[in-house]
């Protein structure tokens, strides 16, 4: 049967970690429960020092151990990572209240801008500005919730 125990870990890879367990160290013990990186959905790489919960699959040898739980996580890796880090929802949302807040000013910049050259110039006036003003009417920037709330981090 498998036997569960706390230990220290030592070392931690993307995979699997060395640990302490009574004095001893044990390398080669995985982060992720399948014999292949292809199975692989969450890894939970824990903190070195941190404590982890440890199940012997190999019956007391030490032979075949997998985490199960951790202390204190430095990195968690999601189906490969390959997409890169998670969205920090308020700076993307301030990064783009900004993007917004500029177009909004720059049209109004332009649209100050038309009235200030002059009548004379084929450019400017009155009605360069009610030109620019009714094809500007129906654009906008919208700010759409993009918070996956089934993924938290």
């Amino acid at each position: 049967g498998a036997t569960l125990f706390e230990a220290e870990v030592v070392e931690s890879k993307d995979t699997e970690c060395t640990i302490k367990y009574q004095g001893l160290q044990h390398k080669n013990v995985r982060l992720v429960c399948g014999f292949s990186q292809s199975l692989t959905t969450i890894i939970v790489k824990p903190a070195v020092g941190s404590t982890v919960l440890v199940a012997d699959l190999s019956g007391g040898k030490y032979r075949d151990m997998i985490v199960l739980l951790v202390e204190k996580a430095e990195r968690t890796t999601i189906n490969g990572g390959n997409l890169g880090g998670m969205v920090n929802i308020e700076d993307l949302k301030d990064t783009l209240n900004s993007l917004k807040q500029y177009c909004e000013n720059l049209t109004t910049a332009i649209s100050v801008g038309f009235q200030s050259v002059g009548e004379s110039t084929s450019a400017s006036g009155s009605a360069a500005k009610a030109t620019f003003e009714s094809t500007m009417q129906n654009h906008s920037i919208t700010i759409k919730d993009m918070e996956d709330q089934k993924i938290m981090h």
